[in-house]
């Protein structure tokens, strides 16, 4: 089991090590500077290079997902404890029959 566990380990950690190479890959490869335009907002034109453009968006929307999971989450954590509560309810009236 142990050696199950150290394998898994090492492709985990492969894994990890190849993203992080395509990442650094994709961040030397994507360098020019552009301007990003909010035209309708007061906000001046900004200068940034195209991948922390792109890391950003990404970010925001892993965020944007975390927080729409969690709030399913959320919903079902409250249901399951109206239901035991209820569970309890009601087997305390089957005992007191």
């Amino acid at each position: 089991m142990k050696f199950l566990k150290n394998i898994l380990k090492s492709i985990k950690g492969i894994i990890v090590s190849s993203i992080l190479i395509l990442v650094i890959v994709f961040m030397i490869n994507n360098r020019e500077i552009i301007e990003v335009n909010f035209d309708p907002l007061p906000f001046e034109k900004i200068q940034t290079r195209i991948f922390f453009l792109i890391l950003i968006s990404y970010l925001l929307g892993l965020i944007t997902a975390i927080i729409i999971y969690s709030s399913n989450m959320l919903k079902s954590a409250i249901r399951n404890i109206k239901q035991n509560h209820q569970i309890k309810k009601l087997k305390k009236q089957i005992d007191e029959k």
